[in-house]
């Protein structure tokens, strides 16, 4: 979508698109790195699975060191995963769904000095300076804008095809790798 009105001089190109609580979700489930609380939590819930595992009677658990013992421990080992999977995936859901009540339009720009878009943890409209892009992420449905307290988040059904949303994720990244207008040229 052009720009149509005359005190837009600054901006280049604007993409109008609906956010919802599935775009919230895709920006959840990036990967990051655990915190050392999780970490630590991951690590007692297994230990008291593997207390579960001890507790349990030899005539369900077998004789020890048994075929019969391995696999009782590695399914108790399963269904634990799978509980935290399962937990994982109902507290991305809700907290999507917390993020984004209800689907709201959207806007991603791209100005001469900087790029603008709805963030997703404020659904306000946040502008990045080329310094403050500190991260650009593509998924097959998503581009992610982020920097340490925003995260502007684009689907791919924005742009026009994927090629345009790839060649705007590259632009980006090449934005957030300087020079910047401070920096002393030689």
């Amino acid at each position: 979508m052009r720009p149509s009105r005359d005190f837009d001089g600054g901006l280049l190109e604007r993409w109008t698109y609906t956010l919802s609580a599935a775009d919230a979700l895709a920006y959840l489930r990036l990967k990051r790195e655990w915190s050392g609380r999780a970490k630590w939590a991951l690590g007692a819930w297994f230990i008291a699975g593997g207390a579960v595992f001890g507790l349990l009677p030899e005539g369900i658990k077998g004789v020890e060191a048994s075929w019969r013992s391995w696999t009782v421990f590695l399914a108790v080992m399963a269904l634990q995963w799978a509980l935290v999977l399962l937990g994982i995936n109902l507290w991305q859901h809700r907290r999507a769904r917390r993020m984004v009540p209800a689907p709201m339009q959207a806007e991603f720009e791209e100005w001469i000095d900087c790029v603008a878009g709805t963030d997703l943890l404020t659904l306000e409209c946040w502008y990045l300076s080329p310094e403050l892009i500190g991260q650009v992420l593509e998924t097959p449905t998503h581009l992610f804008v982020l920097n340490f307290d925003s995260a502007i988040v684009v689907p791919v059904r924005a742009f026009a095809d994927r090629a345009e949303a790839a060649r705007m994720a590259q632009h980006l990244r090449d934005l957030a790798a300087g020079p910047y207008y401070f920096e002393a040229q030689d």
